[in-house]
Parts: C-alpha cells; structure tokens; sequence
C-alpha cells in the first residue's frame, strides 16, 4: 500500500470498505467530460496517494454515477498495490455500473483469488453468473459462500431459487431444512414441500416464518396456496381476509383476496370487492379476468365479455381468462370465437376436464361432432384420473397424520390405500416403505423402494432409504449404485453424500469416498459426522498401507 505500511485486515470485518454505493449497480453509467465535485478528495488523494483515499475518491464517483472517474481512480491505485483484493473488487463494481460487465468480471475474479474468505465479491459473481444463464458457475459461488458462512441468507435465496428453477425440490428441501425462517427461505422450502405432497410439512414452515413476520403479505399468499391444497378454504379466506384488513392501503392484499373468494365460488362476497378493484387497476388483467369470472357467475354475460377480453388482449397466454372467455362466448353463442378460446386455453396447458367438457359442447354446436366427442372422451378419462388422485391424495394425508401421531399400523395402512388408488406416484410407495421401516416389516420396505425407484428415478429419498437398506444386508454395491443416484438426484443433500462416502469405505474405494466426504463437508463445513468420517478414512487408508 503506497504511503506505508500494509496492513492486513480481517476480511470478514471489511464492512462498508467492500460496499460501493447501491446506485453503481443500477445504472449503465455514461462517462462524463470531466471528473466533477470531489476537489477536497482528489487533493487528499495527491497528497497521501494511498489505497483508503483512493477508496474515498472512487466510491465518492461511483456514487455519483461518474463510474469512468471511479474505474480510473481505482485502476491507478492498483499500479501502487496490485494485490489489493478491494481494489479490484471496487473497481469492478464500477465498471458493470458503466455497463462494462465483461470487462468487471475478471477485476471481481481476481478479487476472489486474493482474499477467497470475502464474501460479498463471491455474491456478487454469483448473482452475475446467474443473470447470465450460467447457473452452474453461480451455484459454486453460492456455494463457496455458504463454506464460509453456512446462514448466509443471499446465498441460500440464490441457490435455491436456481434450485427451485430445475425442480431439484429433493436438493431445497435438505438446503433449507435447518435455514433461517426468513420470508423468502421460508416459501422457497414450502414450495418445495408442497411440490412433494409433503403439505404438514410446508404449513408447519410457513407457520414458523409468520410467528417472526405476522404481517407478511407474500406469506400470507404462500400459506393460502398450501391451505388450498389441504382444501382448507375456510381457513384460507379467514387468513387473506385478516391479511387485507391489516393492509388496506395494499391494492395486492386484497387483489389476493378477491382471487380466493372466487376460486372459492364465493361469489356474493367477491362482487363488492370486484367492484372496488376494478376502479383502482382498471387495467390490471389479473383484476380485469376475476372481474369478468364474478360478472358471468351473477349472470352480466355482457359485462363478463367486455372485462374478459381485455384481460385476454393485455395477458393472452393466462389459461383461465381465454377459459372464461370461451364459456361466456358460448352462452352468446358466439361459438367460432368460443372454440378458439377453449382451444388456446388447452394449448397453454389449462388444468381440469372441464375445458374439454366445454369445448365438446361449443363443437356439438358448430357441427364437429367427431371432434366433439373426442373432447367428451377426454373429459371422462381426466375427471376419472382427478378423482383418483384426490382420492389417493386424501389416504396419503391421513397416512401423514397417522405417522406423526405414532399411529403407525392405521399409516401403513392408509398408505397402502394411497398406492392402491393411484399405483403409478412413486412418492406414496415411498411414503409406505416409511412407515413399513417403522413398523419393522424391512421385507415390505424394500419391495415398496424398489417399486419407486423404477416408477421416479430421480426419488433422491427413496434411492438413499435403499442405499442404505441394502448396505444394512451387505449387498455394498448395491447399496453404492442407489446411493449414487441419490446424490445424482439431489447434489445438495449432505447426509446423501456421506452415506454414499461410507459405504464406499467399506468397498475400500477410498480415494471415491474421500470425494463423497469432502462434496459433503463443502456443503456443511460444520457438519460432525461428516468430520469424523474424514478422518476415519485417512487413518484407515494409513492402515491399509502400513499392511501392505
């Protein structure tokens, strides 16, 4: 450092000397003429050119938006102390805030390199790799992050968002298990949770988030989804009733409670709220589409229409509006532009039977009675197949009860029912073999695993509870193969990743299981067994060596 001595600072206590100001992030920067407003730095700076007036000057630019100042401020400084890690962090703050990302990237890079405990340059090349579609570059920044700080919340946001974003709902789940309850994190996991039937589970998170953000609107929003899906919808309209109430000033608390009324067929109290809305976001077609559903439930057929279109012609690929449209075009027998409708609501991929049910009629009508009742059949097939599954899914839920309870026989039982309705989802057999572990039937288990592993590969709970079933019967390769996929289905689940270490031990593949064990202590450094089983394999290979 030009000036004097260097001094080496703990760069976990940096603070605001790695923070350029927000705007330089905001901003694609144009250069100015001349480098304005800052003469009594820029004399510091001549007199005592050292690394912290430096600082002082370009982050005083960068907050000024004269990012081409600030990257020549800190591009100087660098020629007197090239190893300065906040140097270079700086000054490629300063040049992405002059829309110079390619050029950024390398100054943060190296950042990096020379002071890898620093946090916030990792966040921010995480963040950056992420924008620009290299997910896999971004999820080892996250995860270099959280080497270091294992509760760091904008790691965790960012890696299971991208998580989330491939559907590794296994990977979420063993991530933010033991996370904070931020409200982010939170609904991240009960997405995850919901997603895999596990609906206790994600209600008992998001309980959790809202006893430390009782006034949380998203989620609020997020427990009403998982109500929904228990079909609590009492309770869910109580909770965004409440949510609305608190926030009467927020046009989208109570947007979200005209939605579940609505979704809720209760339309009476939905009309005054619609009528209050529309005035409010007149152009809103999330408002103008509930809208024109409460004008057709109370027979305004024509006022339906007219709401109805325009949320189409603002959001033409929202399944529901062209839905509704189509059946209010039906009942005007307006049939041709009611068949378009239908069908583009079944291109994007509307759920339910009852758009092939309405369309069937729209078809009768226009005299496409073949079509029509090929639309009829699959009306039939999906109800039957929606039946099924909220037949299956309603066993499976007593089953969940039943285990949390202690009840294990009456789980295995419902369970059993839950498999028997609907024999193709692998995660009911995989909740069975559960509750058949519990129950010591090992026989039973291992006939359901098997069966959801070869119905959903990618199961990463089902492969581990095999894995280490069959590394309970001394069939190690067995165990090894259902470990890997596993870990292959869910590369963020660490107690995965040290079984699989184990059981490689016990194959003496040791250089293999050194790698499990090191992927599971780079995903929780802190982790006690995964320690313990690191420095059981080194003292065991020294052993093997020694008899060798």
């Amino acid at each position: 450092m030009a000036g004097g001595e260097r001094k080496m600072e703990n760069p976990r206590q940096m603070g605001i000397k790695w923070i350029l100001p927000a705007a330089c992030l905001g901003f694609a920067g144009v250069a100015h003429a001349a480098c304005t407003g800052a003469q009594t730095m820029v004399a510091m700076l001549r007199a005592h050119p050292t690394t912290e007036n430096a600082v002082l000057l370009g982050s005083w630019y960068a907050g000024h938006q004269q990012f081409a100042c600030a990257v020549d401020t800190f591009h100087a400084a660098l020629k007197t102390d090239p190893e300065s890690a906040q140097l270079h962090y700086l000054e490629g703050l300063a040049l992405i805030g002059e829309g110079k990302t390619a050029d950024g990237l390398p100054e943060i890079k190296e950042s990096i390199r020379l002071q890898p405990q620093v946090i916030k340059p990792h966040l921010l090349l995480a963040s950056l790799q992420a924008q620009a579609g290299h997910h896999q570059e971004a999820e080892e920044q996250w995860r270099q992050v959280l080497a270091i700080d294992p509760v760091n919340i904008p790691a965790l946001e960012g890696l299971s968002n991208d998580l989330l974003a491939r559907r590794d709902f296994a990977a979420v789940i063993a991530l933010l298990g033991k996370a904070p309850r931020t409200e982010r994190l939170a609904i991240n996991l009960s997405r995850a949770l919901g997603t895999l039937d596990y609906l206790d589970d994600a209600a008992k998170v998001l309980s959790e988030a809202m006893e430390l953000s009782p006034r949380s609107i998203n989620l609020a929003n997020a427990m009403t989804v998982v109500l929904v899906k228990h079909r609590q919808y009492g309770l869910a309209i109580d909770l965004l009733q409440v949510t609305a109430d608190e926030h009467p000033n927020d046009i989208g608390a109570q947007v979200e409670l005209l939605r579940i009324l609505v979704v809720t067929n209760h339309f009476d109290r939905a009309r005054p709220l619609a009528a209050k809305l529309l005035p409010l976001r007149p152009h809103d077609p999330q408002v103008l589409y509930l809208c024109g559903t409460v004008d057709h439930a109370v027979g305004d057929n024509d006022k339906a229409k007219a709401h109805l279109e325009e949320a189409v012609a603002l959001e033409p690929n929202f399944f529901n509006s062209r839905y509704n449209l189509g059946m209010v075009l039906a009942l005007l027998h307006e049939w041709k532009e009611a068949k378009e409708n239908l069908e583009k609501a079944i291109e994007l991929d509307m759920p339910g039977p009852e758009v092939h049910f309405e369309l069937a009629t729209v078809l009768h009508s226009l005299g496409e009675n073949d079509r029509a009742n090929q639309e009829m059949q699959l009306f039939q097939q999906i109800k039957k197949s929606d039946e099924i599954a909220l037949e299956a899914g309603s066993a499976s839920a007593q089953g969940d009860k039943d285990l949390r309870d202690g009840k294990i026989h009456d789980a295995v039982s419902h369970y059993r029912e839950a498999t028997e309705t609907a024999p193709t989802v692998a995660a009911y057999k995989f909740k069975l073999s559960v509750a058949l572990d519990q129950a010591g039937d090992l026989a039973g288990e291992r006939a359901q695993l098997e069966e959801a592993v070869r119905l959903d590969p990618k199961l990463a709970g089902a492969q581990n509870s095999l894995g280490y079933l069959l590394s309970r019967t001394g069939d190690v390769d067995g165990a090894v193969e259902h470990l890997r996929m596993a870990v292959e289905a869910a590369p963020a689940w660490t107690e995965a990743w040290i079984n699989l270490a184990a059981e490689l031990a016990v194959a003496s593949r040791f250089p293999e299981a050194r790698a499990a064990v090191a992927k599971a202590l780079a995903l929780d450094p802190g982790n006690a067994q995964a320690r313990e089983l690191s420095d059981q394999l080194a003292r065991d290979e020294a052993a093997k060596s020694a008899q060798q």
